[in-house]
């Protein structure tokens, strides 16, 4: 099995897991094929007992790889979005951040990860995606694999955002800003704006609002069939969206398309690893803390 891995900028006290990890690619392949960047910035930090190859971009990636290793947290792993795209490479993500609902194996468990991945104990799931239409913005990366969101660019100040719901007009929301979000992202930023968690074989979309002015704009799930309009119509307002961590300033007058993309990314839970389970164990659901 051919393994490329993904990272980025590494903190000091990681440098032995990512040591780690490449020892166990040297010892089942013949090279490590890894980010060229990541390559860059960990080359001289890293002992390496065997040949390394690089790459940049999804052609090379799957010329050369089966499966990507994500080495970071759940925001190491959007950023392979732009390089695995319609290759449908499977991704796994190696948690060495913080919360990590994305990712699938701890520090823990890199020793034993490429074992467990040649002996196939684990399961594939497709995630949906978010695109944005590139025909009303003019951006690099337009999918998201966990959320869309449109916001003032000034902290604090509210927008009359414009919602339409395939051509039909749901409502104007006064608020902070909009997410629009994935049932792989509920449990990010839209779950911390009080949106619901969305189990990710769902088949559906949330519209949740930042902070509304009126309390009775709640948030809403609907098909992911639908086509998602988001409109401000102030004149020379300074506005911000964000795809994924991608951000870009663009000003009002604004409207933007939303819909499902046309592929699905392909995500690695180890067998003994479900979403329920990332629930309870990540938001400790179920935990009673008594208080002496």
């Amino acid at each position: 099995m051919k393994v490329a891995l993904y990272g980025r900028t590494p903190k000091q006290d990681d440098i032995k897991y990512v040591q780690n990890l490449i020892s166990e690619i040297e010892r089942t392949n013949p090279y490590v094929f890894i980010y060229s960047t990541f390559y860059e910035k960990i080359k001289d930090k890293i002992g390496f007992s065997k040949p390394h190859k690089t790459f940049s971009n999804k052609k090379e990636l799957e010329e050369g790889a089966d499966i990507l290793l994500s080495l970071g947290g759940d925001g190491t792993l959007l950023d392979t979005l732009p390089i695995i795209e319609k290759s449908q490479i499977p991704i796994i993500g190696i948690n060495i951040g913080h919360l990590g609902f994305l990712t699938s194996v701890g520090r823990e468990g890199i020793f034993n990860l490429l074992e467990e991945l040649e002996a196939k104990n684990f399961n594939i799931e497709n995630h949906s995606i978010l695109k944005v239409d590139d025909k009303l913005l003019d951006i690099n990366d337009k999918y998201a694999l966990n959320d869309i969101c449109l916001r003032s660019s000034k902290a604090g100040e509210l927008l009359d955002i414009s919602i339409y719901v395939d051509d039909e007009f749901l409502a104007t929301y006064t608020a902070d800003g909009v997410i629009v979000t994935t049932p792989t992202g509920s449990t990010a930023y839209n779950m911390s704006a009080g949106g619901p968690i969305i189990s990710p074989k769902s088949s559906c979309v949330g519209i949740t609002p930042i902070c509304p002015h009126n309390l009775t704009f709640r948030p809403i799930i609907i098909p992911d069939t639908s086509i998602i309009k988001l409109e401000v119509r102030e004149l020379n307002e300074n506005l911000l969206i964000y795809i994924d961590s991608q951000c870009s300033l663009v000003k009002a007058p604004f409207s933007v398309l939303i819909q499902k993309a046309d592929f699905q990314v392909k995500l690695i839970r180890m067998n003994n690893q479900s979403f329920f389970d990332a629930i309870r164990k990540k938001l400790m659901w179920g935990t009673y803390i008594r208080r002496g």
